[in-house]
Order: C-alpha cells, then structure tokens, then sequence
C-alpha cells in the first residue's frame, strides 16, 4: 500500500490524462453531440416546413376540384384528396411506429394524375374543367409530390445506432477519466461533497443530452413536438369530407 495515498501514481498519470486523453475525448464528444442535435433539429424543421406546405397545395387542390364541373373525374379526385390526407395524418403520427420510416414515396396523387389526364383528354369538353384550372392542377400535384419527397427523405435521414454508441462510449470514457482524476485515496473521494456534486452535474449534463437526441429523433412526440402541424391537416380533411358528404360534386 502506498504511504503517500497514491500521490505519486497520480502525478505521473496526470499530464496524460489532463494533457492528451481528456482534451482528446472532449472535444469529439462535442462535436459530435453539436453536430448529431443541429442536424436533428434541423430535420425536425425541414418536415414542418413541407408539412406546411403540404397542408396549403392540399387547400388549393381542393379548391381547384370545387372548380370541376359535376363528374364520376370530380368525384374520384375529392376521395383522392381525402385519403391523401388521412395519409399524411397517419405518416405523421408516432414516428417509432410510423410504416412511412420503411415507405415509398407513392401516394394517391399518381390516381389523381391519371384522372386529370381523363378530364385532359375529353374530346367532348363536357367534363373537362376550364385549361388553366386544369394546368394549376397538374402544378399543385407536382408541389405535393416534390414536397412528400423531401419530407420522406427527412423522415427516413436518422443517426445509426453505431453513432449513439460512439457518443455513449466517448461520455463513459469522460467518465472514467473524472474517476481516475479525482480518486487518488478512495476515502477522499467518497467523503468529498464538492467532488459528489462536481460528478453529478458530469452525469446530469450527459443524461440530459441524451434525453434531448432521443426526444429530437421522433419529431411527432415528446418535447420538441410538431403536432401543431398536423392538427392543420385534420381541418382539411374533415373539410373535404364534409364536402363529399353534401353531395353536390356529383
């Protein structure tokens, strides 16, 4: 046992850890943990702003179908509209369970395409809306569908699992080096409050960075949450059904 308490150990092992190892560790922690909660907040931004947008082409959609004049093609793109809708509403709730994570970008516009080319193609012109509101159709279709794939691009763009773990083995090993610093007798260190409180504000600082990664992973829930986004998509939806239901598009 050491008369000195382990002193002279802990001098020659100092400048090692406090001059290359602990600057070393630190600094990458950071950088990654900076980098890893930018671009999750970023991502998190990206999908509100397309929701947004989503949710204004769906509202001059559907005011371009209003615009149709009476037809089973009138009738096919309002259903369209609401089960596109319901989509988006389904896409956009719990993100750990959402199937759009594992998805396509297909969608119910690709019937609604086909369907505009219907009316497009009426020889008759009994059915076929007015030339510019059928072009505003076919533009607000393409924005919807750029748009649902920048949002499925963002939804699907997450951290692998090996990225937690080097950030959990970089805060474990800044942990470790705290202990090794800071336990040169272990009565000294077990007894010391200042050293107790320095250690939990360590554990503290780490566990709420990985509350925070974690809560940013999954947009749609927890703290940093866009529900306020989809409640937009609900009135639609219940907007265009109450339309459907009146029955005068027929």
């Amino acid at each position: 046992v050491p008369v000195d308490g382990g002193a002279y150990q802990a001098r020659i092992i100092a400048p090692a850890i406090n001059g290359i190892i602990v600057p070393a560790i630190s600094i990458l922690f950071a950088t990654l943990t900076s980098n890893t909660v930018s671009t999750l907040r970023q991502r998190q931004i990206d999908i509100h702003t397309n929701l947004n947008s989503e949710a204004g082409d769906l509202r001059v959609l559907s005011m371009l179908v209003d615009a149709y004049p009476k037809s089973e093609q009138k009738a096919r793109c309002r259903e369209y509209l609401n089960q596109y809708t319901c989509r988006l509403i389904a896409e956009s709730e719990d993100s750990k369970t959402s199937k759009v994570m594992f998805g396509s970008t297909d969608s119910e516009m690709n019937g609604f395409v086909a369907t505009l080319n219907e009316l497009a193609v009426d020889m008759n012109g009994n059915i076929s809306p007015p030339d510019v509101v059928l072009s505003q159709s076919y533009g607000a279709v393409v924005r919807l569908n750029t748009i649902r794939s920048s949002r499925i691009t963002a939804l699907q763009s997450t951290y692998p699992s090996l990225h937690y773990g080097i950030l959990s083995l970089l805060a474990s090993s800044i942990c470790l080096a705290f202990l090794l610093e800071t336990n040169q007798e272990l009565l000294i260190f077990l007894n010391a409050i200042q050293l107790r409180i320095l250690w939990t504000m360590l554990i503290g600082s780490i566990s709420a960075l990985s509350v925070v990664c974690w809560d940013l992973s999954f947009p749609f829930t927890g703290s940093y949450v866009i529900s306020n986004a989809v409640d937009q998509l609900k009135t639609i939806r219940d907007a265009i059904r109450a339309v459907t239901s009146n029955g005068d598009y027929k």
